[in-house]
């Protein structure tokens, strides 16, 4: 017959069995809520929960499954997760929500541009610029002086405006205060498609055309702070392809060279 110490025996280890089991669906429960809660970085268009018929910002938490709604097929927000990084949030059929990997184009450059196909390559869609941006031009190919110079042309209420740009040395300055002034009087920065020609003696050539981005840097710098802290203690190579693929997917092709000195000027990064 079985003793009362081997009765108790057993149901010690079976309440230490049970604990143990409770446990680890714990931690697999807390796992799963972890790999499958995000923090919003960006919302473009509306997205609203349900739930609470309040639209999501940034900064909110979403967790698969939450109920929501999109108040068109073009809404999208950049969230991130601790583990998983950054994917982007939009609408499937029928309009359920899809969680989709974000993008890793991090075309990115350094360095002089060096001909016209580089200038061509370099200068094409949505082009970002963080508030001013000296690029370096080879001065064998395109000397700037007083005579020879790059401008831009764009459409503004109508009218063709040509904008002659400041150079320093051989590098050409693309600068937001400047571009957007008529007559000395600031218009509203917005998103315009703008030719860049090159200007030769008397002679200009039309060399690309492409769209500068001027981003309001006090949104932007919030919505990269998000992806540094949820980011973890990643190296700083890392986290700059992880932030400059996020820049080329919500907002345009940044310079490597402008955007570091973007970074370290307002992360230390």
């Amino acid at each position: 017959m079985m003793t009362m110490r081997t009765k108790l025996n057993l149901i010690a280890i079976a309440v230490f069995g049970l604990g143990a089991f409770s446990m680890m669906n714990q931690q697999e429960s807390l796992k799963s809520l972890t790999e499958n809660s995000y923090k919003v970085i960006r919302v473009n268009g509306k997205i609203m929960f349900v739930k609470t018929a309040s639209d999501m910002k940034q900064g909110d938490a979403y967790v698969e499954g939450t109920p929501i709604k999109f108040n068109s097929a073009q809404a999208r927000a950049a969230i991130i997760n601790k583990i998983r990084g950054r994917f982007v949030l939009s609408e499937a059929k029928k309009g359920k929500p899809i969680v989709l990997p974000a993008t890793n184009n991090i075309a990115s450059r350094s360095g002089a541009l060096i001909n016209k196909i580089d200038l061509q390559n370099h200068f094409s869609g949505n082009y970002l610029v963080l508030e001013k941006l000296a690029l370096e031009i080879s001065e064998k190919a395109y000397p700037q002086n007083e005579k020879s110079f790059f401008y831009l042309a764009y459409e503004y209420k109508g009218e063709v405006i040509r904008k002659k740009l400041p150079f320093t040395g051989n590098k050409v300055i693309l600068d937001r205060d400047n571009i957007f002034k008529i007559d000395n009087e600031a218009i509203p920065v917005q998103k315009l498609e703008m030719s860049l020609y090159y200007m030769d003696e008397a002679t200009g050539e039309k060399l690309a055309k492409f769209t500068p981005v001027f981003p309001d840097l006090d949104i932007l710098k919030s919505e990269v702070h998000i992806i540094i802290a949820e980011g973890g203690d990643k190296p700083k190579e890392d986290r700059l392809r992880e932030i400059t693929s996020y820049l080329n997917e919500f907002y345009g092709k940044p310079q490597k060279d402008n955007l570091e000195d973007w970074l370290v000027q307002s992360f230390d990064i």
